[in-house]
């Protein structure tokens, strides 16, 4: 007797859900997958626009002012740039340039929705014209958005 009674137990033991939260689980599981961290996936309209901070032209070139000498004229640039992922990360921004006059990585502000770079030419590159390549990361390198700027130094 005991042998069936036992068999009987593990039949309907093994039918029954194996944790209480699978309920919760099946209601909320597509809701879960769609939402990451309050931001509802494809919520976010990424955004990354570089801007030379210095005077452009009407051509779109932007015109720096070199300080005469030989040490160097430090200036910042950057770009208005959706600041953080749906994962709640700052955004990051790879810089590169045709000439090494600028840093190679900057990550954006959690405060206020930019990025900033510095560039370091001499006097001795008066005239010439660099363009400034901007590649900002987004969930982890998998959305990434590009821009440049072009710069004549006068």
């Amino acid at each position: 007797m005991n042998k069936i009674l036992l068999g009987l137990l593990i039949i309907f033991t093994s039918c029954e859900k194996t944790s209480p939260l699978d309920d919760y689980i099946d209601t909320y599981e597509t809701l879960y997958n769609d939402t990451i961290y309050g931001y509802t996936v494809g919520d976010i309209d990424y955004r990354f626009n570089m801007v030379g901070r210095c005077q452009q032209d009407n051509n779109g070139y932007y015109l720096l002012k070199l300080n005469p000498g030989p040490d160097q004229t430090l200036h910042r640039f950057g770009a208005y740039i959706t600041n953080t992922d749906i994962y709640g990360l700052p955004s990051q921004v790879i810089w590169s340039c045709n000439i090494p006059i600028i840093n190679g990585t900057s990550f954006a502000d959690p405060n206020v929705d930019s990025v900033f770079c510095m560039m370091a030419p001499s006097f001795y590159m008066q005239y010439d014209t660099v363009t400034i390549y901007g590649q900002a990361w987004f969930e982890e390198g998998d959305i990434t958005l590009n821009d440049s700027i072009n710069v004549i130094f006068k």
